[in-house]
Parts: structure tokens; C-alpha cells; sequence
């Protein structure tokens, strides 16, 4: 895909994980243009924010609810995964559920500190959520998050698995209460064409 965005990954938020993973980059030539603020690297990036490429880009999904009603069929999502001062990814998406259309926006990011990674989710249920996690192998970032909805303990587990360089599965699991995590749903997001052109992952 020959979006300018996508090239952002390498560049913006990505820069500097080849090599060494916290290396500064060499002095601009004044005389050649510069990139803007957005496509800069930043040095404080590091190999655990390059791990984050996969997901970045325009992507569609296909959903299946674990609960879904016999001959209900699948539900279609859209979103998009965009850098963001060189250290975080800005999610937004929009899809449709048994309960009707749903839309949120989300960060995601490596806590240099803490050393895990880390996500907040807001959505149009007014739903805010903050995950922790880890990749558990080398294609799956695994997220957790723990609160109270509607006066109830809630858990939530969500696994974004890189299946292929243009296809991202997500699986969403649920507990409430004291209760043992259930299947939720599934999704298949493939990444989106640009007109005239393939889909093209980024480099990572």
C-alpha cells in the first residue's frame, strides 16, 4: 500500500531499532529538506516499540461473537493503527456488534519504566479501559485488564496474533467476577488496499 502513513512505522515510530536500539541519529544535512515533526524518529524508541509494526496500518475485520445467535453470521470492523511522537500507536475504530454499531479510540505503547506493554481503550459505552501485557511468542501480544463494570469485578484478555504480513487475528476473552475467562469473540482483520494498488505491510 502506497500510503505515505505507512511508511510512517520505519520512520517515525520505529527509527533508531536497527542497530543499536536507543542509537541517535546522525546530524541532518541543512541543506536537505527535513521530515516533518510526525516522521521523525525519536530516540527514546526501542526494539520493543518496533515489535509493535505489525499492527500499525488501515485494516478491516471480520467478527464472530462467541455467544452469537444460530444463522446471525459475522460482523464487520474497520480500523486504523496510526504512529505517534515516534513512541506510541493511535488506534481508531469503528464496527457493529449484536447490540449495534460501536466505536472507540485507544494508545498503545512500551512503558520504558514499568517494561510492559500498555494500552487505554475508550469507547462510545463509555466504557475506559487500561491494559498490561507482553508478547507470549513471537507473533502475539498478549493484554490484560482488571476493573468494575457496573458495580461487578470484570476481566478482560485480548491476544492480537500476526498470522501474515497483510492479517491480524484478535481474540477477545471475558470473566466476571471471581469467574474463569470465556470466549468472547474472534476477529480477522486483513489489511486494506489502497486504490490502484496492493495492500503493503510495513517494514519491521
Amino acid at each position: 500500500m502506497k500510503r505515505r502513513w505507512m511508511r510512517v512505522v520505519a520512520v517515525a515510530l520505529l527509527a533508531g531499532c536497527t542497530g543499536t536500539a536507543e542509537a541517535q541519529q546522525p546530524p541532518a544535512d541543512p541543506q536537505q529538506p527535513q521530515a516533518p515533526p510526525e516522521q521523525r524518529a525519536n530516540p527514546l524508541a526501542t526494539r520493543q516499540h518496533f515489535r509493535l509494526a505489525f499492527l500499525a496500518g488501515q485494516w478491516e475485520e471480520q467478527i464472530t461473537y462467541a455467544n452469537a445467535k444460530p444463522g446471525e453470521g459475522s460482523f464487520t470492523g474497520r480500523w486504523r493503527a496510526r504512529p505517534a511522537l515516534g513512541l506510541y500507536l493511535q488506534i481508531t475504530y469503528e464496527g457493529a456488534g449484536p447490540q449495534g454499531p460501536y466505536r472507540a479510540f485507544g494508545v498503545l505503547t512500551y512503558d520504558r519504566e514499568a517494561q510492559v506493554y500498555r494500552m487505554w481503550w475508550f469507547d462510545d459505552a463509555a466504557g475506559v479501559g487500561e491494559y498490561r501485557g507482553d508478547f507470549t511468542d513471537e507473533n502475539t501480544l498478549t493484554l490484560e485488564h482488571s476493573g468494575v463494570v457496573e458495580g461487578r469485578a470484570f476481566r478482560e484478555r485480548i491476544r492480537y496474533t500476526r498470522v501474515a504480513a497483510n492479517e491480524v487475528r484478535t481474540q477477545v476473552e471475558q470473566a466476571w467476577d471471581s469467574g474463569a475467562y470465556q470466549a468472547y469473540l474472534e476477529a480477522v482483520a486483513r489489511r486494506m488496499r489502497a486504490p490502484g494498488g496492493p495492500g503493503k505491510p510495513p517494514r519491521n
